[in-house]
C-alpha cells in the first residue's frame, strides 16, 4: 500500500512538473489520465475485507498446525499456506500495483511523445520567428544605411535633438557649415550656435526649443563668423522620449544676392548715389521725423545747364564723368543726414532734413551754385557748367512726396526761365497752367456720383485694353484693363492724373468696383462673340483689399456677370504685400479658391523680395517699366530684369514685362526667358471694340512683328 502510495504521489509531481512549460503552468491533458487512489476510485472494500480474512485464517491455521500436527504434517501445511497466499495476494498485487504501474508508464509515454510534438513544433516556431527577426533586422538595417545615405549627402545640416535642445547626431553638411570634426558636435546646444538675438527667437518661454518653420536667423560658426540661415524645427518621440529634428540651410549666397539686387534696384549705378526709388523712401521718412519734431523739410530739385551741349559735343563719355564728379560735389557740400540723389539724366534731388526755415534751404542753394561753377577737369577737358535749382518746403507747400517733387521740378523751370544758373521757391503760382486740385476734385467726385457713372448719354470713364503676349506662341493671352477720364473739359485724362485723387478722397472703392464689373462684363461679351478665353486683368489698390467685403464683392460681380474666374486675374502693387499680414493672405487665399489669378504688378519698386513671395498665392510677377526702358542700354537694369526673371522662374512664377517698346527691349527679354510680354511694340491700350477688331481680325502679334492695330 505504501508503495502504491508513493508512486502515485511521483506520478502526480511528475505530471505537475509536465504541465510547465517555460515557467508558464498550462492544461497538459493525455488519452488516459493518471489514477489518483482513494476509497472511491479502487476495488471494492469488500474485496480487501475477504483478502485479509482470508490470509488471517491462513495465518492461525499454520500456527495451530505448528503447535499439534507432526512436522511433515506442518511442512505440507505451510507449502499449501504459501500457494494459497500467493494465489490470493497475485491478483490483489497485479490490481493495487502492476495495472496503476503499467497506467502510469503508458502515461508517461504518451506524455513524453506529447511533448516532443510540443518541443517540435516550438522548434519550427522558433526557427520561423528568428528567420522574420534576421530579416526584419536586414531592412531596419538598409533602411538605415539609405537614411544615413540621404542624411548625409543632403546639403542642408540636420541634427538630431534630445528634449534639452543637446545635439544627439549631425551630419556631414552641419559640421562643415559650423566648421567642427566630425562627432565633436555632439552634446553641443543648438543655441550655442546661434546669434544671442536669434537663439532667444527659437526658444519658448520655458527655456526650451519648440517647433518652428523657415524661420530667418544668424548663426555663428566654430570661428564666430556670423552665417545667415533658414532654421525648422520640428519634434518626434522614440522609446517614450522626445526628440527635436532641426534643418539648418545656409543662405548666404541668396542674401549676398538680394543685397546685390537691392543695391543695383536702389542706387544709380553711375555715380553710386540713391535713385529715384530710394529717395522716395527716404524723403517719407525725412517728412514723418519733421512731423514729429515740428521741424520743416527741403527739397531741391536741379540739373546742368546745357548738358545736352556736352554730349553732343564731347561724348556721353565726358557727359558720365561730368556727372560723376557732381555727384561727388554734392554730396561733399551736405551734412550727414541729408541725402542727395540722381534721378536720371542730368536731374539731382536733394533733401535738407530738420531745418529750421526757408533761409537754411536757399543757404544751401547758394553752396551747391557756387561749387557747381568751379571748373571741372575732365583729363584734356576743363568743363565749366551751371546749374539751375527748384525748392519746395514740406510741409509749407504740401504734404504728398510726389506734388513736392513735381513743385520742386515747377520751381527748377522757373529758375531756367529766368535765366538759369539760379534758384527759385516754389509758389502757387508756378502752377497755374496745371488743373486746380480742389476743382479737379470736385469734378471727380461729380463723375463717380453721375449715375454708375455714366453722364447722360456719354461715359466719362471708359476702359481700354493693352494686349498680353505670350512669348512662346506669339498669341494674345491676356488683356489688362486700363481706365480712362474722358473729362468735359480737359479730355482724355490717363490713370496716373486722377487715381492718386480718387484714393486720397477714398472715391477708388465705388470706382474700382466699376472697373470690375465693366472688366468682366466685357470679358463675357467677348467670349459670347466666340472670341477664344483669356486672362482680363484688373488692378485692385491697397484701399480696396482693406475693405472688409472685398471677397464677397468680388464673388458677387462674378456671379452677376457670368464671369468665370479662371479668367479674372487680379493685380496688386508690391507696396500692398509687403506686410505679408494673415488678414491679406487670407483675402487672397479665397480669391485664389474662385480660380483667380493673383499677380504682383511693378515689381522692383518696393522693399520686397521674391523670396518672400513665396508665403503669399501668387501666380505672377510684373516687372515694372522703368527696367525694361534701359533694358539695352543700362546693365544695372538688365542685371534687375535678368535676376527678377531667374528667381520667379525658381518660385514657379511666370513673369510679365511691362512697356515693351523697340525690337532690341523683345529680343533681350526672349534671351532671358520672359514669360509674357505687354507694350507699345505689339498695340497701345485700345477701347474695347478696337481690341476686339484686333482678335477678330486675326492681326497677327507676334514678337517678329512690329505693326500695331
Amino acid at each position: 500500500m505504501l508503495l502504491v502510495q508513493d508512486s502515485a504521489h511521483k506520478q502526480k509531481k511528475l505530471t505537475e512538473g509536465m504541465a510547465m512549460t517555460n515557467g508558464n503552468p498550462t492544461q497538459f491533458k493525455t488519452e488516459n489520465q493518471l489514477p489518483i487512489l482513494s476509497s472511491s476510485s479502487q476495488s471494492p472494500l469488500w474485496l480487501l475485507t475477504i483478502v485479509a480474512i482470508s490470509i488471517f485464517t491462513s495465518e492461525i491455521a499454520v500456527m495451530i498446525a505448528f503447535v499439534w500436527l507432526p512436522p511433515p504434517t506442518v511442512q505440507m501445511g505451510v507449502i499449501l499456506d504459501g500457494v494459497l497466499l500467493t494465489m490470493l495476494v497475485s491478483p490483489v498485487l497485479y490490481l493495487f500495483l502492476f495495472r496503476p504501474l503499467n497506467v502510469h508508464i503508458t502515461a508517461l509515454h504518451q506524455a513524453q511523445d506529447s511533448l516532443q510534438q510540443q518541443r517540435d513544433h516550438l522548434e519550427e516556431e522558433v526557427q520561423k520567428r528568428t528567420a522574420e527577426l534576421i530579416e526584419r533586422n536586414r531592412e531596419i538595417a538598409d533602411r538605415e544605411v539609405h537614411y544615413r545615405a540621404v542624411v548625409e549627402g543632403a546639403t542642408e545640416g540636420i541634427l538630431t535633438l534630445d528634449k534639452q535642445g543637446l545635439i544627439v547626431r549631425d551630419n556631414t553638411a552641419a559640421e562643415k557649415m559650423f566648421g567642427y570634426d566630425p562627432g565633436m558636435m555632439a552634446n553641443l546646444p543648438l543655441v550655442q550656435m546661434l546669434t544671442p538675438d536669434s537663439a532667444k527667437r527659437c526658444l519658448g518661454s520655458d527655456g526650451l526649443l519648440y517647433p518652428v518653420s523657415n524661420l530667418s536667423l544668424e548663426a555663428q560658426n566654430k570661428g564666430g563668423k556670423t552665417i545667415p540661415i533658414l532654421l525648422s524645427i520640428s519634434t518626434f518621440k522614440y522609446e517614450n522620449d522626445h526628440y527635436f529634428t532641426a534643418i539648418i540651410q545656409d543662405i548666404s549666397e541668396r542674401v549676398m544676392f538680394e543685397k546685390r539686387l537691392a543695391r543695383l534696384a536702389y542706387y544709380d549705378s553711375l555715380t553710386g548715389l540713391p535713385n529715384r526709388r530710394l529717395f522716395h523712401d527716404r524723403l517719407g521718412q525725412a517728412m514723418e521725423h519733421a512731423h514729429r519734431n515740428g521741424k520743416l523739410v527741403g527739397i531741391l530739385f536741379l540739373d546742368l545747364d546745357h548738358f545736352k551741349d556736352i554730349n553732343d559735343t564731347l561724348g556721353h563719355l565726358f557727359g558720365d564723368r561730368l556727372l560723376q564728379e557732381t555727384a561727388k560735389r554734392l554730396s561733399d557740400l551736405l551734412r550727414k543726414e541729408d541725402t542727395v540723389a540722381r534721378l536720371g539724366g542730368d536731374e539731382f534731388t536733394v533733401i535738407l532734413e530738420s531745418i529750421s526755415n526757408t533761409a537754411d534751404a536757399e543757404d544751401i542753394a547758394k553752396k551747391i551754385l557756387h561749387s557747381l561753377r568751379q571748373p571741372f577737369n575732365l583729363g584734356e577737358h576743363e568743363i565749366y557748367v551751371t546749374s539751375s535749382i527748384g525748392i519746395t518746403l514740406y510741409p509749407l507747400d504740401d504734404n504728398d512726396i510726389e506734388r513736392l517733387i513735381m513743385n520742386a521740378d515747377s520751381a527748377m523751370y522757373q529758375a531756367k526761365l529766368h535765366g538759369r544758373n539760379t534758384y527759385e521757391l516754389y509758389t502757387s503760382k508756378m502752377l497755374s497752367e496745371t488743373i486746380d486740385r480742389v476743382a479737379l476734385e470736385k469734378s471727380f467726385r461729380k463723375a463717380v456720383g453721375a449715375s454708375d457713372f455714366l453722364l447722360q448719354y456719354q461715359p466719362e470713364f471708359v476702359l481700354h485694353y493693352q494686349p498680353e503676349v505670350d512669348r512662346y506662341s506669339g498669341e494674345v493671352v491676356g488683356a489688362e484693363a486700363l481706365i480712362r477720364w474722358q473729362h468735359p473739359e480737359l479730355g482724355m485724362l490717363g490713370p496716373d492724373q486722377f487715381i492718386p485723387l480718387a484714393e486720397a478722397t477714398g472715391l477708388i472703392l465705388p470706382l474700382g468696383e466699376w472697373v470690375l464689373r465693366t472688366a468682366c462684363m466685357q470679358a463675357v461679351a467677348w467670349r459670347a462673340a466666340g472670341l477664344p478665353p483669356f486672362h482680363v486683368a484688373v488692378n485692385v489698390s491697397a484701399l480696396q483689399l482693406k475693405n472688409r467685403n472685398i471677397v464677397q464683392q468680388v464673388a458677387h460681380i462674378l456671379k452677376e456677370t457670368g464671369m468665370d474666374g479662371r479668367y479674372l486675374e487680379l493685380e496688386l502693387t508690391e507696396s500692398v504685400v509687403i506686410d505679408k499680414s494673415e488678414e491679406l493672405i487670407t483675402i487672397l487665399r479665397e480669391f485664389k479658391e474662385m480660380g483667380i489669378t493673383i499677380s504682383i504688378d511693378d515689381f522692383g519698386t518696393g522693399h520686397s523680395s521674391l523670396a518672400n513671395l513665396q508665403l503669399l498665392p501668387v501666380d505672377k510677377v510684373k516687372i515694372d517699366i522703368s527696367f525694361i526702358r534701359n533694358i539695352t542700354t543700362s546693365k544695372q537694369d538688365t542685371a534687375i530684369v535678368v535676376g527678377i526673371i531667374e528667381m520667379a522662374h525658381k518660385l514657379g512664377l511666370k513673369v510679365v514685362a511691362e512697356g515693351v517698346e523697340t525690337e532690341e527691349q523683345l529680343m533681350c527679354l526672349l534671351s532671358h526667358h520672359c514669360d509674357i510680354m505687354q507694350g507699345y511694340h505689339f498695340s497701345r491700350p485700345v477701347a474695347a471694340e478696337n481690341f476686339e477688331a484686333l482678335l477678330v481680325n486675326r492681326v497677327e502679334v507676334t514678337p517678329r512683328n512690329q505693326s500695331h492695330q
